[in-house]
């Protein structure tokens, strides 16, 4: 990856990543009960998922699809067999004390993904991707809720046994912001082809590990390419309990000042696990690190191999983020910014296309990119809250077209009403009187503001041409703001000076 070096003094941050994801099915991987949310506890469970004695796993299909999907998206290789192993620990949320996933067969590998951090595209490797289970939650109760100082903790199995997909980054980042960078990237893609819901709860989870090496343990100059030697001899620590790209950039800049702050006071760094407390924002000390020796792992015996030999060319992917982004500069004129902002989740992208498809696209872009998400951004919603109103926006930007009512008129009353009142666009233009007024009015109010503000036609007429504006105001008074301020700019003038 072509990254800036972060250093304090002569030291290197360096982090990679195991983005956790849950997949968007119906069903958990290796049994049918449902993955729908409840707060319910202990509600869908079963033998399976429970790890009774007895109970064996089958796998789902669509989890396999979607991780297809995923290595198709990330330029992945993806054998034409695979396998499952046992990862063996103890956990309470952790039923069989062992989690089903995939070790040395993965069923994606060496696959990259490309971002844009500060302007610039980089790519970030990804060693791997794999199948797994989720284990189920933990409920931590009293002493302020967090892991280190509840007074008891419940267990919630309704999470255990749903599909997840882990995926693996190489080091590439030096710093916070590249991680954030690329979890808002990978997000898109992944909403993008359908195997993700970002409005679940725990639906991605960060689990990161970040190494502070001094600069002269590098070999060469270049501070991008760290050699397998010096990543071995850092000492590391993993970062858990990460639940957003905000987050990760926290947790990781707190834990990056730590390990920098220690070696500089001649302090070991501990090879250890810590824990995100976001509520603190610090990290603190969980566990020493594991290895992979202590996993133990061994192939799992009740699924045989995993071939998809054949199946997968039949899975497609649609157009991911990115290539949208460059076909939308492309087909309709936009900058990088308004292509970044429309393509930021397939329903703004597939909504703007239908707009623009109807109407001008620079006006479409205005009114998807600016106008509406603006007024979703501060209402803290998303254009999936008003999923089933759209057709109703698709209806003001045509009245904006069609100049019926003034483009001001028709963001600052009709399009917040809509989202504040529930009201149909052509119900608040009528309510609120708002339909443009026609040439004859807006020529007699003209006239009458020149009129009656005599000491604002001295000030044009001895050049000061700020003197419009406020005789444009007097208008718009006058009109009750239906008239267009550009017309009126025009008419006003083509009644002075001539």
């Amino acid at each position: 990856m072509t990254a800036q070096t972060v250093q304090q003094g002569d030291l290197v941050t360096v982090i990679g990543l195991e983005v956790h994801v849950q997949l968007e099915t119906d069903t958990k991987i290796f049994c049918g009960c449902a993955t729908e949310q409840t707060d319910e506890p202990n509600e869908n469970v079963c033998p399976v998922c429970l790890g009774l004695p007895g109970a064996l796993p089958v796998l789902n299909e669509a989890a396999v699809e979607a991780a297809v999907k995923i290595g198709k998206a990330i330029d992945a290789d993806i054998p034409e067999e695979t396998r499952f192993h046992r990862k063996n620990y103890y956990y309470p949320d952790l039923p069989k004390n062992f989690q089903i996933t995939q070790y040395d067969e993965p069923i994606c590998a060496d696959g990259e993904l490309e971002v844009s951090v500060e302007g610039e595209r980089r790519t970030v490797a990804i060693e791997r991707a794999h199948l797994e289970e989720d284990p189920g939650s933990l409920q931590h109760v009293g002493g302020g809720g967090g892991i280190d100082s509840a007074e008891y903790t419940l267990v919630d199995y309704n999470r255990a046994g749903t599909p997840l997909m882990e995926i693996v980054t190489a080091p590439d980042f030096r710093s916070p912001a590249e991680v954030r960078a690329f979890l808002a990237e990978l997000e898109e893609v992944l909403e993008y082809l359908g195997v993700f819901d970002a409005e679940r709860d725990g639906s991605l989870r960060i689990d990161a590990n970040l190494s502070i090496i001094p600069e002269e343990e590098i070999d060469g100059d270049d501070t991008d390419e760290i050699g397998e030697e010096a990543l071995a001899a850092a000492n590391r620590t993993e970062v858990k309990n990460i639940s957003s790209h905000k987050g990760a950039e926290k947790a990781l800049a707190y834990e990056e000042t730590r390990q920098k702050n220690a070696i500089q006071r001649g302090r070991a760094v501990e090879q250890e696990t810590r824990h995100w407390d976001e509520s603190r924002g610090i990290t603190v000390s969980m566990r020493s690190k594991e290895e992979e020796k202590d996993y133990r792992y061994f192939e799992e015996a009740d699924l045989p191999p995993l071939r998809v030999s054949g199946w997968k060319d039949e899975i497609a992917i649609p157009e991911l983020p990115s290539a949208r982004r460059e076909r939308f500069q492309e087909e309709y004129g936009l900058s990088e910014e308004a292509a970044s902002k429309l393509t930021s989740t397939k329903q703004v992208a597939d909504f703007y296309e239908d707009v623009a498809g109807e109407f001008d696209p620079d006006l479409a872009a205005t009114w998807v990119a600016d106008n509406l998400l603006g007024e979703l951004n501060y209402r803290d919603m998303e254009i999936t809250d008003i999923a089933d109103r759209l057709e109703e926006v698709s209806r003001l930007v045509e009245l904006v077209a069609e100049d019926e009512i003034t483009a001001k008129n028709a963001r600052e009353t009709v399009l917040r009403s809509m989202l504040d009142d529930g009201n149909a666009p052509d119900e608040i233009v009528e309510q609120e009187g708002l339909g443009k007024t026609g040439e004859d009015e807006v020529q007699q109010a003209v006239v009458e503001a020149i009129d009656e503000n005599p000491d604002a036609v001295d000030d044009y007429e001895s050049g000061d041409d700020g003197a419009i504006n406020f005789l444009v105001g007097q208008v718009m008074q006058k009109t009750g703001g239906s008239a267009d301020p550009g017309d009126v700019n025009q008419l006003l003038r083509a009644e002075l000076d001539g």
